[in-house]
């Protein structure tokens, strides 16, 4: 057996490595990301851990850069909302309806995706509260939401 680039691969090896992707992505994989994120929430909320500022400044960075990506990669992901077109035919609708369900099931990369983002925005919010900004965090949004309200008000 070989691995596309004419390497050989042992065919357990190969088995193994389908069954790791399989496995990591995964609902119940997704889903103990995403409780691991909680936990760090209620851990920073329970003072179970601190960081300075300094210190959570650039990861909060990192992560809100990354929170900002990701309305534009689920845009690039609205191209799977419809079945592709692969005829009339009755295995053309067949493949068609499975490659739909793929793109959009639970172990698709849109759902990944959905998982990611809650993840960053969790870790984010656990990072604020450790490092004592959650507080002031949450009040310039809500200046900045009040500023908005106001500036339609003048409509």
């Amino acid at each position: 057996m070989s691995d596309g680039a004419g390497r050989a691969v042992p065919g357990g090896a190969l088995s193994k490595v389908i069954s790791a992707m399989d496995k990591s992505m995964g609902a119940e994989a997704m889903a103990e990301v995403t409780r691991s994120a909680d936990q760090m929430v209620a851990s920073a909320k329970s003072g179970g851990f601190k960081v300075t500022k300094e210190a959570a400044d650039p990861i909060i960075k990192v992560l809100e850069d990354f929170i900002d990506r990701i309305p534009g990669i689920k845009n690039g992901l609205n191209v799977f909302e419809q079945a592709p077109p692969l005829g009339d035919h009755d295995y053309g609708r067949k493949v068609a309806q499975h490659m739909h369900e793929a793109a959009n099931g639970d172990r698709s990369a849109r759902a990944a995706i959905d998982s990611l983002e809650i993840t960053l925005k969790k870790s984010r919010e656990a990072l604020l509260r450790a490092s004592g900004q959650y507080q002031e965090n949450e009040e310039s949004a809500k200046d900045v939401l009040k500023g908005l309200g106001e500036g339609f008000r003048e409509f």
